[in-house]
């Protein structure tokens, strides 16, 4: 059993929160709102407020108090403020598991930072996300690993889909989508759940890992299929594009016995 603290009560925060308590571990949640604090609570997650600012963090800082492990699952939230800092947002969470002396984080990076690459991408693949999100991404993910304070897991999370979350409903209908040859390099919130448990229950100090379940049908036969499984408009595509590598779980396999549940993505929920 150990103490957890979650930052991020989100939808992948609360289900890893979830499944934390079913394995007997005793966890903390953030939130930024009051009416999921009340949620949060009513589930028994034991939530905190907490706003984390790029000059500061305000709210309940119990989260950090004698926790065995730190999980963020903030992302970088760029689409909604395109001006955001994200490197200095999870500074100051760097700050807090120094002064609290935390010694395990466990961050949710993005298989963005990979770029357009081809091929089979492993963790050793460079570095090229080019977006402003993904070179945010990148700088966090170095800051993490070089600090000799604590040690870091990253784990790159391909395209989290699951309950109520599916990428066919904003695609539906849309007209020319780019890269209809590229994989898809997704992973089922179950999944993604199950792997970050593994890590915190089997814990190998500074360590990156790819999370992409083995499914990767072309985008183009992808969301065709799953516009007829939703019942909704398909999407049509450009005839030509990039096509982008696939994500290779093999480490996540090999070095933690990870087996994924949820196979076939051809699904809604």
């Amino acid at each position: 059993m150990s103490i957890i603290g979650i930052l991020g009560g989100g939808w992948l925060g609360t289900e890893l929160a979830r499944k934390a308590l079913e394995n007997k571990h005793i966890v903390r949640v953030t939130t930024t709102t009051p009416e999921k604090l009340t949620l949060l609570n009513n589930k028994g997650y034991n939530a905190s407020l907490l706003k984390i600012e790029e000059s500061g963090i305000d709210g309940n800082l119990d989260v950090f108090e004698g926790i065995d492990l730190l999980v963020i699952t903030i992302p970088p939230g760029l689409r909604k403020n395109p001006q955001r800092n994200y490197v200095a947002i999870v500074e100051q969470i760097i700050e807090k598991i120094e002064f609290f002396k935390i010694k395990k984080l466990l961050y949710t990076s993005s298989t963005g930072v990979y770029g357009f690459q081809k091929g089979i991408i492993t963790e050793e693949n460079e570095l090229l996300g080019q977006t402003t999100s993904t070179r945010q991404i990148i700088e966090v993910e170095k800051k993490l690993l070089e600090n000799k304070n604590f040690k870091s897991c990253i784990v790159r999370l391909g395209g989290l889909m699951g309950p109520n979350r599916h990428p066919i409903h904003s695609l539906s209908g849309k007209k020319d989508l780019p890269n209809p040859l590229s994989p898809i390099n997704f992973i089922h919130q179950q999944d993604a759940v199950a792997i970050l448990l593994q890590i915190i229950e089997n814990w190998k100090g500074n360590q990156v890992y790819n999370a992409v379940t083995p499914f990767h049908p072309n985008r183009k036969d992808y969301y065709t299929q799953m516009a007829k499984i939703a019942k909704l408009p398909p999407p049509t595509f450009e005839k030509n594009g990039t096509i982008r590598g696939v994500i290779s779980a093999k480490k996540v396999v090999d070095d933690l016995n990870c087996q994924f549940i949820v196979k076939n993505l051809l699904i809604l929920n």
